[in-house]
């Protein structure tokens, strides 16, 4: 019988071992999830972080309206919080291995109030204020937020709801200035209005800070409830395959507004979807 020469055998083997090699699957890079507290708005911030302790995840976005603590009535976590509560407040989050990845939805009416707000985030390590923030402010926005090493997103809610910032386009526009503020679209606000969110995720490409991901109960629905990820009508996967694709590495923060006694449950499941997806 014939032999086949070395370098052939050799040849084949190193074309055998580079396809297997090419059908590997590229390792998922894990998500970064984050709650905003207003899903615990009918708690304050510390019977929240409480219940959050029975899960993994330690990244929140605050809400400025949240009461502190009942050890301080009439607190809220916010700019306004006194010395005492301040130190009371860090104790709790960062004593707890919390962080807080961003804020709001806030405002300011003023470039004074936009520094107080910077300066609260620099003491709090809060990297993202979330705002609507009108057009004609954006510039005092970036004067702080280059000061004082912070990012400002954009928020929008649904249609009708004093702005029309539902509307990715606008938004863009609004934003494609500056370095420091992006957005921070909320994808069932858009489902809300009627408008497809994986089209808007692929309209703010590159302007993307955080995201407030939901899914809908009823598309173009402007009283639709968010619902547990996946169980809705959203093309949940769609969205996420979007981000994926456009390389977004900010955080997934899980929100839910209704006034449920225990939205813990929710949460919870909302993790595993996106652990899992």
């Amino acid at each position: 019988m014939k032999q086949i020469p070395l370098a052939i055998i050799f040849a084949i083997s190193a074309i055998f071992i580079c396809g297997c090699a090419g059908n590997t699957a590229p390792q998922k890079k894990e998500r970064k999830i984050a709650v905003q507290t207003y899903t615990f708005h009918k708690f304050t911030l510390d019977e929240t972080i409480s219940m959050l302790k029975e899960t993994d995840l330690r990244a929140l976005e605050c809400w400025n309206e949240q009461r502190l603590s009942a050890k301080f009535p009439g607190a809220k976590f916010n700019a306004k919080m006194t010395p005492e509560q301040k130190e009371f407040a860090k104790s709790l989050i960062f004593g707890n291995g919390f962080k807080i990845v961003s804020m709001g939805v806030t405002g300011a009416n003023s470039e004074a109030e936009i520094v107080s707000l910077c300066k609260f985030a620099k003491e709090f390590d809060i990297p993202i204020i979330v705002t609507e923030s009108s057009k004609e402010m954006l510039p005092l926005w970036e004067k702080a937020c280059e000061e004082y090493g912070i990012k400002m997103s954009i928020h929008n809610h649904q249609r009708g709801s004093g702005n029309e910032y539902y509307k990715p386009e606008l938004v863009m526009e609004m934003v494609r200035p500056y370095k420091n503020i992006g957005c921070c679209p909320d994808n069932g606000a858009w489902s809300r209005s009627g408008l497809d969110p994986v089209a808007c995720f692929k309209t703010m490409k590159g302007k993307i800070f955080n995201v407030h991901f939901k899914d809908q109960k009823v598309f173009n629905d402007l009283a639709s409830p968010a619902v547990i990820y996946g169980t809705g009508v959203l093309d949940m996967k769609g969205m996420l395959a979007e981000l994926d694709a456009q390389g977004y590495d900010g955080y997934y923060v899980i929100e839910h507004g209704d006034d449920s006694d225990n939205p813990l449950p929710v949460v919870k499941a909302d993790i595993e979807f996106l652990k899992n997806n």
